[in-house]
C-alpha cells in the first residue's frame, strides 16, 4: 500500500492561488472543495495566510472549487449580514458574479492536473451600507 501512496504524491502538483483585491494585511482564509459537491461543506482543505500566492501542496489531480475571504476583523470567520450578504471581502475560483448570491462549487470549478496549477481569485469588497439622508430643509419660496 505504501508504494501506491508514494505514486499518488509523485503525481500531485501544488495549487497556487493568487488573490487580487486585498483590502489590507488581514488574514486570508481559503477553503477547497470537490467541484461536484452541491455546497461548500465539507471542505477538503483549509488554509490561512497573508502572503499570496497561497499554496496548497501535493493536491491530487481533479476538479475543485475554492472560496477565499479576508478576515478584516480577525474573528476567524466570514461575517454575514442577517440577509446572508458578506460583510468582508470574498471571492471564488473562476471569479463568478456574486449578483445572484453565493455561487455553487460547480459555478467555481477548475481542473488541476499532475503539475502545479496557478489560479487567480478576485475578492469582491463588501457592499457599503446605504446612507440614509435626512430630507432637505425647505428653501425660501418652496411650499
Amino acid at each position: 500500500m505504501v508504494p501506491l501512496l508514494a505514486c499518488q504524491s509523485l503525481q500531485a502538483g501544488d495549487l497556487l492561488i493568487d488573490v487580487e483585491g486585498k483590502q489590507d494585511q488581514a488574514n486570508l482564509y481559503l477553503a477547497l472543495v470537490p467541484a461536484d459537491q452541491q455546497d461548500w461543506q465539507p471542505r477538503l482543505r483549509e488554509l490561512q495566510g497573508t502572503e499570496t500566492p497561497l499554496r496548497l501542496s501535493d493536491l491530487p489531480p481533479g476538479r475543485y472549487a475554492v472560496q477565499v475571504f479576508q478576515d478584516s476583523n480577525g474573528n476567524g470567520q466570514l461575517d454575514l449580514s442577517p440577509r446572508g450578504i458578506p460583510l468582508e471581502p470574498v471571492g471564488f475560483s473562476g471569479n463568478p458574479s456574486l449578483f445572484g448570491g453565493k455561487p455553487t462549487p460547480q459555478d467555481s470549478l477548475f481542473e488541476h492536473g499532475t503539475t502545479d496549477t496557478l489560479i487567480s481569485v478576485r475578492l469582491h469588497p463588501p457592499r457599503k451600507k446605504k446612507e440614509h439622508l435626512a430630507p432637505a430643509a425647505p428653501r425660501n419660496g418652496d411650499r
